[in-house]
Parts: structure tokens; sequence; C-alpha cells
């Protein structure tokens, strides 16, 4: 029977969960009045036949954007047979994960800490960081969400099976660790950072801890086979390899992880695109070798003070290994760095903050103690901050064009900068806004010569607007870079034969027919003898 003081305990406990979803509730309210984001993933989801006549088998044989993510689609499409078009069900089906995940973050590290202040601190820095907006106000992010509940449930009941041995928490985990690979890839870390779980649980590494980790690291290896094939598929999914070296690779990846670090902490300056960098003749810009020395330096400091401080090894490693999938050296999507990859990797960085503060403040030095007040008026002062700038930050994600007009006006690079000008022309297509789409691609090519969709898009705006000889220059310039792009080959095509060019006409539709375009191949049957 519980004491008094256990029900006391229990009562702050409930009441501070409480106040930190109350808390994150205020400030995310805001994204269930917002739209579906056409032209921006959103749409390319809830478009889909099979998502619309939900077709469950295609979920689990299909897949969706370069991802296989079953479950994840199965829950949109759920929302679709409900919601239709109507954004709110799907925004408020995203703030209802993410507050799920908020209960689960709660639950796992008072467990691992054994203390309610941590836990609360963890818990609130999740809940509330800016670097979050995007996984939660953003449609498209829902697997995101999804993974990240079954993946911190798997963490939570394998850490009860560390604390009372019993086989069935071991089988629970298996099991989360199961649907946290069928709603995303990411999920396939988890065998690494439970070795690391166990390290931190100071257990004995014998050959029942390795035997015990083989089923999942099978599960992890036929699911990332999968995953592979997923992003073989996709037009947007980039071999590095083809625009930078082996070193150029390496230094990005340093990049981002001091990137994504620096934005734990000061997350300012914040965008839904962060592009690959253009190189200067041999080098990448400046600041990435800076970024190499930075890494170099938190390396070095985190080498030392994990000898000491099991903490810091522990949060650094389960950053690092939770982010992994997600660092760019080999393949990777359309872009270089995403906010919402720090999701579930931050929980290491909050927790090594929280734990080193709580102890920082705790200490009995007289030097220490004299500034507490100090110390704590600043921590107020910056989840205020971190409060601010979310509540400001999900104002962005209201719809397409507000959130690309953001990209644009944050000037990050002119890479960047075209692509917001490229995605925002798209958008004013779709509102048949043609003359505000053709200056949107003017000014991507203007800013990236070589920017073949935009050549290619631009012409299909000229071809609407009757001028076919400008649609067939900015479509010859577009095969001119990319002499496969079998879609731009197509439209030159029609643009030969609105200029009753017939022959040309002909002969680029068989090409892209050859090339895989398969409408390519329904007009040359139609239109060519």
């Amino acid at each position: 029977m519980a004491t008094h003081t256990e029900k006391e305990k229990n009562n702050v406990k409930w009441f501070t969960l409480g106040a930190i979803l109350a808390f994150t509730v205020i400030l995310f309210s805001g994204s269930l009045n917002h739209d579906i984001l056409y032209g921006w993933d959103d749409g390319e989801y809830i478009n889909d036949k099979s998502i619309r006549n939900m077709e469950v088998k295609n979920f689990f044989s299909d897949f969706y954007l370069g991802m296989y993510q079953p479950l994840a689609v199965l829950s949109l499409s759920l929302n679709y047979q409900t919601a239709k078009d109507n954004p709110v069900p799907y925004h408020t089906t995203n703030l209802l994960l993410h507050l799920i995940n908020v209960i689960l973050v709660f639950f796992l590290f008072h467990r691992i800490a054994g203390r309610l202040d941590i836990a609360s601190f963890v818990a609130l820095l999740f809940a509330i960081h800016p670097m979050h907006v995007e996984a939660v106000a953003w449609i498209a992010t829902r697997s995101n969400s999804l993974y990240s509940a079954f993946y911190l449930a798997a963490l939570l009941t394998y850490v009860i099976y560390l604390e009372k041995r019993s086989i069935k928490f071991l089988l629970l985990t298996m099991l989360f660790f199961i649907l946290s690979c069928f709603s995303k890839s990411m999920a396939v870390t988890l065998p690494v950072l439970l070795l690391l779980f166990d390290y931190f649980y100071e257990r004995e590494f014998k050959l029942k801890v390795y035997l015990e980790k083989v089923p999942f690291f099978v599960i992890s290896i036929i699911f990332g086979v999968i995953t592979i094939n997923a992003a073989s598929e996709f037009d947007h999914i980039k071999n590095l390899s083809v625009d930078y070296n082996i070193l150029d690779r390496a230094v990005m990846l340093m990049y981002s992880v001091v990137f994504y670090l620096v934005k734990a902490i000061a997350p300012a300056n914040l965008s839904a695109v962060y592009a690959y960098p253009d190189k200067a003749g041999m080098f990448l810009p400046g600041v990435y070798y800076f970024g190499v020395f930075i890494f170099a330096v938190i390396v070095l400091n985190v080498i030392i003070l994990g000898r000491s401080r099991k903490t810091v090894m522990f949060g650094m490693l389960f950053f690092l290994i939770t982010i992994s999938l997600v660092l760019p050296l080999v393949w990777s999507r359309m872009l270089m760095l995403a906010d919402r990859y720090t999701y579930i990797p931050y929980l290491g960085i909050f927790f090594m903050f929280a734990r080193l503060y709580i102890k920082y403040v705790e200490s009995e030095s007289e030097r220490i103690h004299k500034y507490k007040i100090f110390i704590n008026t600043a921590i107020f002062v910056y989840i205020i901050f971190l409060a601010g700038t979310t509540y400001q930050r999900v104002k962005v994600w209201k719809d397409a064009e507000t959130m690309i007009t953001d990209v644009i006006e944050k000037d990050r690079s002119d890479v960047d900068v075209s692509i917001g000008y490229f995605f925002r022309g798209n958008i004013r297509d779709k509102a048949n806004d043609m003359q505000g789409a053709l200056q949107d691609f003017s000014r991507a090519i203007e800013l990236n010569p070589e920017y073949t969709m935009a050549y290619n898009n631009r012409g299909i705006i000229k071809g609407s607007m009757q001028d076919f000889k400008g649609a067939l220059d900015d479509f010859n310039k577009a095969v001119e870079l990319e002499p496969e792009y079998a879609e731009a080959i197509y439209n030159r095509g029609n643009a030969h034969y609105y200029l009753k060019q017939f022959v040309e006409a002909c002969s680029d539709w068989s090409l892209a027919a050859y090339l895989g375009f398969e409408q390519a191949a329904k007009v040359k049957k139609e239109y060519c003898r």
C-alpha cells in the first residue's frame, strides 16, 4: 500500500507531466488550423490512389516517396477515410502522436535517471524544441512521429527488461521494434542503441548479451535492404559520389554533426531547405572545413569527459547512433539536412545536459551556490526562448507558399534560395498563377544556372502561355545539362509538335519512351506513324 509520501510524489509526477503536455498543446495548437501542403509532399500522399481507396495490401508491398512506411501510410489513409481533404484531422493526429512521444520520453528517462527533475527537463526540451516543429506541423512527416512512438516504447520496455530480467519485456521490445521498422527505416538503428543501454546499465558483456541481439540485427538487416531498394526507385535520392569525392563527403558528414549540435543549443535561422553545397573548383565553402575543426574539438572533449562521466559518452553516442543513417556519406535525399531528423537523436543531448545541469546546481561548492540563482534564471529564460521560437516557427508551416517563402527570405545560400523559388514556382503553377510561377522559375535559374528541373518546369509554363519557341529553348537546355532527363525530352517533343516540327517531335517521344517515360509511349503511338 502506497504511503502518504509516495502518493504526494505520484501527484507531483502526474501534475508535472500534465503541465508539460498542456504547454506543448498551447505552443503547437496553431498547427491545427494549417492547410495541407500541396507541392511539398502532403499532396503526394493524400492524392495517392491506394491511400484514398485504403488498399492496405499496397501499403505493405509498395514504396511511397522513396520510403517503406506501411504503417505511416495506413494512418494517413485512415485519416483520409474520415476527413478527405480536411486538414484538421491530419494535423490533430500529428499533434497527438507528438504528445504520446512526450509521455514516452518522460517515463523512459524517469526510469533511466530515477529522478523527476531530469525526466521533466528532458521531456520539456523534447516537447518544445524548435527543431521538432517540422516533425509535428508537416503532415508528410507522419512516419517520423509514428516510428518514434514505437521506437521509444521499445527503449522503455528494454529498460524494464534490464531492471527485471523478464523475457516478456524483451519480446515486447522486439514487437515494438518491428512496428517501428514498418513505420520508417530510421528505426533500424535500435539494435546498436540497445548495446549502448547495456553499457550504460553496466551490464557485463557476456555471450548472452550478444545472442539476444541477433534477432534484432537480423530484422534490422532485412528492413535495411528494403530501404535501399525503396531509395533506389526514387528520383530524389542522390548518389553523393557523383558530385563529391570521399574527402568532400567526410567533411560534409562532420559539418552535419556540428550543424545539428549547434542547432540543439541555438535553434536560430531554421529552414525547410538545407541544400547540398556548391563546390568552388575543388573545394567546398570554407564554413564546412571550419566544421571539421569544431567536430575534432567536440570529439576530443567527449573522449576526455567520457572517461569520467558516463552520461557524456552515453548522450553523445545516443545522438550519433540514432542520426547516423541520415548523415551525408553515400546517398541521401535531395536535401542535405532536415530539422525532423533530430527528433529522436536530440534525446541523447537533452539527457546529457539535464543530468550535468542537475549535478552542477546540486553541487556543495560555495562558488556554484553563489551563482545558482543566475544559472536557474538563465535556464528559465532559455526555455522561454525555445518556446517563443517554436510558437513562431509553427506559423511558418501554415501553408506551402508561406513555408517556402520563409526559405527564400532566410537567404541561407544561393542553392537554398534557388530551391525555394523552384518549389514556390510549382506551388504557384498549381494555383494557376502562371506569371508568378514563370518569375519564380526564372529566379531559380538565375541563382543556379544548372537547375535542370527549373528549366523543364519553366518550359512547361512557357508552353502553357503559348510561347513554344521559349519552351523549346528551356527543354533544350535541360536536356543539354542532363541528357537522359526523360520528362524534359518528352516535353521538348511536345514543343516540337506545336511548332509543327513533327519529325523532331516523334524522335523525342521515342527517346523518352525508351528511357521509361510512360506518357511518351502513349503519345508516340497516337501521333507517330
